[in-house]
């Protein structure tokens, strides 16, 4: 499945999305300790979103790979929830097609269990 998602949308998608993120207590801490250029963060947020939101599945190992190499961690499978749920509240709160929505949230999901410990 092939869906596409303007850049307008993508960039509002990671602006709202961060704009939420950063103020949970875990992700503000662990972005502050890790020195996380919050910019910089988003701008490879959005590269990343507006590549998966067109691939189809026989890309999901690639990115996997790509994945692992990024985020050397894993997360908790409460920390993975956070997160998942921010995503879900601003896609939800967002004008998209329900099956933009979709997609991007099952492929997130399916990269984020890469991650749980």
């Amino acid at each position: 499945m092939s869906v596409t998602l303007e850049q307008e949308k993508v960039d509002e998608l990671v602006e709202r999305f961060y704009s939420k993120l950063i103020k949970d207590s875990y992700y503000s801490s662990m972005f502050e300790e890790r020195g996380v250029d919050i910019e910089l963060l988003k701008s490879r947020q959005r590269t990343f979103i507006s590549r998966l939101v067109s691939e189809d599945a026989s890309k999901d190992q690639d990115n996997v790979s790509k994945i692992n190499e990024r985020h050397p961690f894993q997360t908790t499978p409460e920390r993975a929830e956070i997160w998942m749920n921010t995503m879900e509240q601003t896609l939800n709160e967002m004008k998209l097609d329900d099956s933009i929505k979709e997609h991007l949230l099952e492929k997130i999901g399916f990269l984020m269990s890469k991650l749980i410990k």
